[in-house]
């Protein structure tokens, strides 16, 4: 399995949004408190939150096929985001406003 690989891609992926807020573990309730929850990465394509990384590593979640598929695709390696895909993410996507 190619789990530590898809692990490495979404810690590298470009951050859009950085958050200091923690939270418990919601698949382990007793396990550790984990930070940054609320960030948000993407590679252009998908975004996702700063914990995703941890859930995958940790409880072995699955991610959508085509996530995977796209990830390997990509050699693990998440392609450095042009600032205009950012920001049109960040204002079309998640209806951030930048202004």
């Amino acid at each position: 399995m190619d789990e530590a690989e898809i692990v490495s891609y979404l810690l590298n992926g470009t951050e859009i949004w950085s958050e200091m807020s923690a939270g418990p573990d919601v698949l382990d309730p007793e396990g550790q408190l984990l930070t940054g929850i609320g960030s948000l990465y993407t590679d252009g394509e998908w975004i996702w939150r700063g914990d995703l990384s941890y859930y995958v590593s940790h409880h072995h979640v699955a991610l959508p096929d085509q996530f995977v598929t796209h990830i390997r695709n990509s050699n693990y390696s998440p392609p450095k985001v042009p600032e205009n895909r950012l920001v049109a993410i960040a204002t079309e996507d998640l209806g951030m406003s930048l202004g």
